[in-house]
């Protein structure tokens, strides 16, 4: 996800104290998924994407909306943090916001992002085993995503955060290839 500098610092802000909120009320899985739900709402629909993100409908009427579409069936806080974005004129904030609190509830509860690339498409029974050794080394829940990349010939490239872990074919004759030379 590409995103501005100095969006993500006042989006941060906003996460922070509804995930603060929510850690109070032991509310933080509802929250988290409750504003997946928002994100995915708005989205799946571009007219209300453009509603929200119009700087020339007032915060009125957005925060109208938000409580026609939202109020009955989210959570106060859910619908506070629209409102005050509303408010703020900041509803093109409400993704970046999402993204910051799944991090901030990811770490919470020990959910780590994994990558992993292949040659080909790994069986779900490879996938299994290879979760199951993740999440032993990691002492996290993993969460996987699956590429395949071709030019690694074979083998699997994992990253895990900041770390990269490469067994792919094409990186051991690249090194042998360095030894020979």
């Amino acid at each position: 996800m590409n995103i501005d500098k100095k969006q993500l610092k006042i989006a941060k802000n906003y996460a922070e104290a509804l995930f603060k909120i929510g850690k109070e009320q032991n509310s933080a899985d509802k929250l988290y998924s409750q504003l997946k739900n928002v994100i995915e709402i708005i989205r799946n629909s571009n007219e209300l994407k453009g509603f929200f993100e119009n700087p020339l409908i007032s915060s009125n009427d957005k925060k109208e909306i938000i409580y026609k579409i939202f109020g009955k069936d989210f959570d106060l806080q859910i619908i506070n943090i629209l409102n005050l974005l509303a408010d703020n004129k900041r509803m093109e904030l409400i993704g970046t916001v999402y993204y910051c609190f799944e991090g901030l509830y990811e770490n919470m509860s020990n959910i780590k992002r994994v990558s992993v690339t292949s040659a080909i498409e790994l069986s779900s029974d490879n996938k299994n085993r290879l979760e199951k050794i993740l999440e032993i080394k990691t002492g996290s829940k993993i969460l996987p995503t699956y590429k395949i990349k071709k030019e690694i010939v074979g083998g699997l490239i994992i990253k895990i955060g900041d770390k990269k872990i490469d067994l792919s074919l094409a990186s051991k004759i690249n090194n042998m290839e360095k030894q020979l030379i």
